[in-house]
């Protein structure tokens, strides 16, 4: 069956309208790394606004303490903490804090990210796998503290932020488009071990647990506006001059679109789509009537 055209997203749609979410997530526990600002901190607003008590978690305090304070705003519980993502005694801590501060965690979205626009052979090896800590062992780390419970409890939805970078030739920057192709991978294998683990081994009727990429879209933000070091804007300008252009290939994509399309997801309507690559920027009702329509096989391909 060919893949069709779906219809492209930029902002709020039907499927993720709010209003019909009001509720879908009370008495669960989220976790949001990278949620001091930016996309992030729209998932904490729409899982709050949703019901959710919310673990806000970012590496700047002003950011993380002012995002916190509106999501308590709305009326839920919520917790503030800094946290380098890349250390695991901090991550350890991270868990540790929300746990005891508002409960078991029941929904985990790992949105922490950086990015470096440059050509691979300027890049210095450090920063390189720097980009991969980040991007690829802190949310695999976390899902290794937080899964057991979610095993246990046979429930729990699980979310990496990734990018169509994982499945495209994107220049000057191969240390994300790698960390991005890697946490997507990662989230299929995931799924599908626990399909198998939750019933067969663990003795449940069926697998509960949920896991998901996503790509949340051209969504401008501050990680854009860092991404271009010195060492690029000096000896690299056409790197600048090409990513220009390409930024004006597409809409101007809103950090709500993702921020609901992670609460459709967490609320459950998301059946048939789990272990893959969500593309925020087009129709999930679409996409998902069109992957339900396909014969799936006991092991998938989570980029498709």
């Amino acid at each position: 069956m060919s893949k069709p055209e779906f219809t492209l997203r930029t902002g709020i749609y039907p499927a993720i309208e709010p209003e019909q979410f009001k509720d879908s997530l009370a008495g669960k526990v989220a976790l949001v790394t990278g949620s001091g600002r930016g996309i992030g901190k729209e998932i904490a607003f729409a899982l709050a606004r949703s019901g959710a008590a919310v673990g806000v978690s970012g590496r700047t305090k002003a950011e993380v303490d002012e995002t916190t304070k509106e999501v308590l705003a709305l009326g839920v519980k919520a917790i503030g903490l800094t946290a380098d993502v890349c250390i695991r005694s901090e991550l350890e801590r991270l868990v540790k804090d929300v746990t005891e501060g508002l409960g078991s965690i029941d929904i985990l979205i790992c949105n922490a990210g950086t990015n470096t626009f440059m050509p691979f052979h300027m890049t210095d090896p450090d920063e390189w796998w720097k980009q991969m800590e980040i991007m690829v062992k802190s949310p695999t780390e976390l899902t290794r503290m937080i899964l057991p419970s979610m095993q246990k409890r046979n429930s729990g939805t699980i979310i990496y932020t990734s990018s169509r970078a994982a499945a495209a030739d994107l220049p000057w920057a191969a240390g994300y488009s790698c960390a991005k192709t890697a946490i997507t991978r990662f989230a299929g294998i995931l799924q599908t071990e626990l399909n198998i683990l939750q019933k067969d081994t663990l003795g449940f009727e069926s697998n509960e647990i949920s896991v998901f990429s996503i790509h949340p879209g051209e969504v401008k933000t501050k990680l854009h506006e860092i991404a271009f070091p010195e060492k690029t804007k000096r000896e690299a300008p056409y790197v600048i001059e090409q990513m220009a252009k390409m930024a004006k290939m597409h809409p101007e994509f809103k950090a709500e679109t993702p921020a609901w399309t992670c609460v459709y997801l967490a609320a459950g309507k998301g059946a048939g789509l789990e272990g893959r690559l969500v593309d925020c920027t087009r129709d999930i009702e679409e996409v998902k009537k069109f992957v339900l329509s396909t014969p799936r096989l006991r092991i998938t391909n989570a980029c498709c």
